[in-house]
């Protein structure tokens, strides 16, 4: 038995309720190294040369939890991991499942490192993990799941021989706040980007644009200002969920990491605060939100549909300017979004101002 493994048993032991995230940075440790430690403990590694050929097998798992997460929120969504198609573009592995209201995702899968297997008296799991050793993507069996799938899954994709494992610093990851230091532009260069940005005609090209002018995403917010971008006060998310829920708005809740983007179409129910964490608990949707690690919030607009409707957006960042968290008011292609949804947006603005 290893040390680390040791160590990680005795940890539990002490602290039965511990997240595994929390236990692995307790131990100094990535979640997929101590994972990896426990191999022949209800873990196994599976091959992460497979990775696609996993991720379409979970179809055949049937009704199940998908998790994803950043360091501030989670998104869980229940359902069935349906309509999925992987690419490849310039040598990179792109993933999506286009299931709005259930299993809705983008996947970055050239960014994904390891696979495991992973089995407790609780449930059965799928987890993946990027080159640092962090979780990019987790998928959970429920009651309702083909457990016979899971095992034929695990078997079928296990690894037949331990090879050596190991994961990056993550210090040598490159996050959002030294991305901004990357480009300062001129004021000409300023007014081709704001130009630019009111010439978008589909906002899936916004993405584009920041590569193109060379700017963070919080940088570009803060370049471009009114109509377009405004900031309003931080810690709006009970309020904006809160009316969002009393008024039966449907939104659209966007939580990512540089592996994955997970997506929440419809209705919020039962919000609560419990501890530090905001939350949503409804049946089929959970979000889990750190408020104090929310820094900044941005009401955000860009031109689609050729440039003839207009598309609000809440975006929320962390302390290291990384986007944690987006909402809209949900919309079918080529519609508004609901006047509701508008207002509700607007009044951020407004009383961002009136604090001023």
């Amino acid at each position: 038995m290893s040390t680390l493994l040791k160590q990680y048993q005795k940890l539990i032991s002490d602290n039965p309720k511990l997240r595994a995230v929390e236990a692995a940075k307790t131990l100094g440790v990535s979640e997929a190294q101590l994972l990896n430690a426990q191999v022949g403990q209800g873990v196994a590694r599976l091959d992460d040369n497979q990775i696609p050929a996993i991720l379409k097998n979970l179809k055949r798992l049937g009704y199940i939890m998908a998790l994803t997460r950043n360091g501030s929120v989670v998104n869980e969504i229940k359902g069935v991991y349906d309509k999925l198609y992987i690419s490849e573009h310039q040598d990179k592995t792109m993933g999506i499942a286009i299931n709005p209201g259930g299993i809705d995702m983008r996947l970055f899968i050239h960014n994904w490192r390891s696979v495991f297997s992973v089995e407790t008296d609780s449930y059965s799991s799928i987890q993946f993990f990027d080159a640092y050793g962090q979780a990019v993507h987790k998928v959970f069996t429920t009651a309702e799941s083909d457990l016979n799938a899971f095992l034929n899954l695990r078997e079928r994709f296990k690894l037949t021989e331990a090879l050596d494992f190991s994961a990056d610093n993550a210090t040598e990851q490159v996050n959002e706040a030294d991305r901004a230091q990357w480009h300062i532009p001129s004021e000409q260069q300023t007014l081709a980007f704001t130009q630019a940005w009111s010439d978008l005609n589909d906002v899936h090209h916004f993405p584009n644009l920041l590569r193109e002018f060379k700017l963070a995403r919080l940088q570009a917010l803060e370049l471009a200002g009114e109509p377009w971008s405004a900031e309003v006060i931080h810690n709006v998310l009970e309020t904006v969920l809160t009316q969002a829920r009393d008024k039966r708005l449907e939104i659209m809740a966007f939580v990512g990491n540089h592996g994955a983007v997970q997506i929440f179409s419809g209705t919020v129910q039962n919000l609560k605060q419990v501890g530090p964490w905001f939350n949503v608990l409804d049946e089929r949707f959970n979000l889990h939100v750190k408020i104090e690690q929310i820094s900044r919030a941005f009401v955000v607009r860009k031109p689609t549909d050729n440039g003839n409707t207009i598309v609000s957006s809440i975006e929320f960042f962390d302390k290291m300017n990384n986007t944690v968290l987006t909402l809209f008011g949900r919309r079918a292609e080529g519609n508004t979004q609901s006047s509701e949804w508008q207002a509700l947006c607007d009044k951020l603005i407004q009383s961002k101002r009136e604090i001023a």
